[in-house]
């Protein structure tokens, strides 16, 4: 059976050490031809001979004490690097970047964040901020590690997704202006002409659009916004009437600026998830952070 470098190298030291093929063979578990054998294709590869034989004894050449210090060096770094990847298995270090919503920074992912903290301290986790649509966007360019976003109906292929929360799609109308609210639950004819705020683009919008044909409803556009707390506060300023994950609404800070209009059959709701590439999880400081995501979601 073919020796591996690591294996050979080390037949060649136990020589050194010896200088006597029998003790050395003994020492190594092989048979005394099986070593020469070794020793033979070293000093084929290098080009030089190793051992200076006689009858009586086995000397190194200057070539084998040079080889020798190099073999020394060669496996004290095998042994670094065995180490270090047992440590790396055990506790991976590294940085991981996440994209996410505002409102996933404080709802969905904190308890996943600790744990991840908790048990992998080496892993400096790096959290940017923006709309879902701008986060999945990001993911795609390979400018973050992850992102937690609305888990699309027809996902890319490469993409992986772990569900960390479901959320409801809330109507939401100025506390101020309580006939916005009337005419938006009355729906129908009293939705024409009706102010309206609406995610400028993403799973959100998508959902609403469909929801407005299948109403037959025509409401004024009052603005296209990015992001849902953008939605909140121009609802909340009484500009309309907006649709915003319950829970986006359920956790904001102007939910006493707002009323939950209720709606029959509103939009279907979706699951926010953690999403990744392929090729991403394939490092295991990433693999890690996904491992612990399962048991983070709060279903």
């Amino acid at each position: 059976m073919a020796l591996s470098a690591e294996q050979e190298l080390s037949v060649f030291l136990q020589l050194a050490d010896t200088l006597h093929f029998s003790r050395a063979a003994q020492a190594l578990h092989m048979s005394p031809s099986a070593l020469t054998r070794s020793i033979q294709r070293l000093e084929d590869q290098l080009g030089q001979p190793l051992f200076q034989r006689s009858k009586r004894r086995v000397t190194l050449t200057r070539a084998g004490e040079i080889f020798r210090d190099h073999a020394r060096a060669q496996l004290a770094a095998h042994a670094r690097l065995q180490e270090a990847l047992a440590t790396e298995t055990l506790a991976p270090t590294g940085e991981l970047r996440i994209a996410c919503t505002v409102t996933a920074c404080h709802s969905v992912l904190p308890k996943l964040l600790a744990r991840c903290r908790e048990r992998y301290p080496g892993i400096h986790l790096q959290l940017s901020t923006s709309d879902a649509a701008r986060c999945m966007q990001a993911l795609e360019n390979e400018q973050v590690d992850f992102a937690v976003v609305p888990e699309p109906d027809r996902p890319a292929p490469e993409l992986r997704f772990v569900r960390l929360a479901h959320t409801e799609l809330a109507f939401i109308a100025p506390a101020s202006a309580a006939e916005l609210g009337r005419r938006a639950q009355l729906g129908g004819s009293h939705w024409t002409g009706l102010p309206v705020i609406l995610p400028r683009r993403g799973l959100e919008r998508q959902r609403i659009d469909a929801w407005l044909q299948r109403q037959g409803a025509r409401p004024e556009v009052y603005a296209e916004v990015d992001g849902n707390e953008a939605i909140l506060a121009m609802v909340a300023l009484g500009c309309g009437v907006g649709v915003v994950p319950e829970l986006v609404r359920r956790d904001s800070p102007l939910r006493g600026r707002i009323e939950q209009v209720a709606i029959k059959r509103p939009p279907r709701g979706y699951h926010v998830s953690l999403c990744a590439k392929d090729r991403t999880l394939a490092r295991r400081t990433a693999a890690v952070l996904w491992e612990l995501a399962p048991a983070a979601a709060s279903l």
